[in-house]
């Protein structure tokens, strides 16, 4: 009786196996080990299209299995941020002006802004959110009015628009909309920065095209920021520059003693 119901068992895998059914589908109709199945199923040989098919499926599953993962993941992620958030409530005066310094002090590293005990506090970025916080930073800090401020943009000479084709056919007229498509990129970033400073349009007259200084693979490049880098400017800020100079000299000091 058993070897019967062994064999009616093996007859009808088989019977599901010529259908074209996976091993997992036919293990969910007939209770087996699945290296039972593999024996059994072994000298069953499928056609191209059955192959084609269960081919097909397997990186469909894949593929819905990994973006499960990727989501899961993402998930995780973004719950550990709202939690680590939490962590930080409010933000004192003096951790705010720590910040500040701080993050001064790594730009003009980067920048090597060694100059600027003479021209004044410079500071630039392309994030946004820094060029809001630095923007606070010397409004609660430093008592620096919105008129004491002014803005550079510079922009990637990739983000100027050309169009080889016009050039060919007559180039005064291709000079005129390479200005005009050029200037679209200018009011584009002016617009952009404007709205993210909380800042009249006037203040972002000074705009440069600026030569990119590393090269840069296309998926890098599509992630730097479309509207360019902003540099702020203190008017007449060399003290505060000095200043600052100063509480970065303090920080280093006691970095050293300890």
């Amino acid at each position: 009786m058993v070897l019967f119901s062994k064999n009616l068992r093996k007859n009808a895998a088989i019977d599901l196996r010529k259908k074209g059914l996976s091993y997992s589908d036919i293990k969910k109709e007939i209770l087996v080990p699945k290296s039972t199945l593999s024996r059994w199923l072994r000298v069953v040989k499928l056609t191209e299209p059955q192959t084609q098919k269960l081919e097909d499926r397997r990186l469909k599953n894949a593929k819905a299995n990994f973006q499960n993962r990727i989501l899961k993941i993402s998930r995780r992620i973004e719950e550990i941020k709202n939690s680590s958030a939490k962590d930080l409530k409010e933000i004192s005066k003096r951790e705010l002006w720590l910040m500040g310094i701080m993050l001064y002090w790594r730009e003009r590293f980067l920048h090597q802004n060694e100059s600027d005990l003479k021209k004044g506090v410079r500071f630039t970025s392309s994030d946004p959110h820094i060029v809001k916080f630095f923007l606070r930073w010397l409004k609660d800090i430093g008592r620096i009015e919105k008129d004491e401020i002014g803005f550079d943009i510079f922009i990637g000479q990739d983000k100027k628009r050309k169009d080889k084709k016009i050039v060919e056919q007559n180039k005064n007229k291709t000079t005129h909309n390479v200005v005009e498509a050029n200037g679209e990129v200018v009011a584009e970033a002016i617009n952009y920065w404007s709205q993210i400073t909380d800042l009249p349009k006037d203040y972002f007259a000074h705009v440069y095209f600026q030569k990119n200084r590393r090269k840069t693979s296309k998926k890098k490049s599509s992630k730097k920021a479309h509207y360019g880098l902003l540099r702020i400017r203190v008017k007449a800020s060399s003290m505060m520059a000095r200043q600052i100079s100063g509480w970065i000299r303090a920080i280093v000091e006691h970095l050293d003693k300890h």
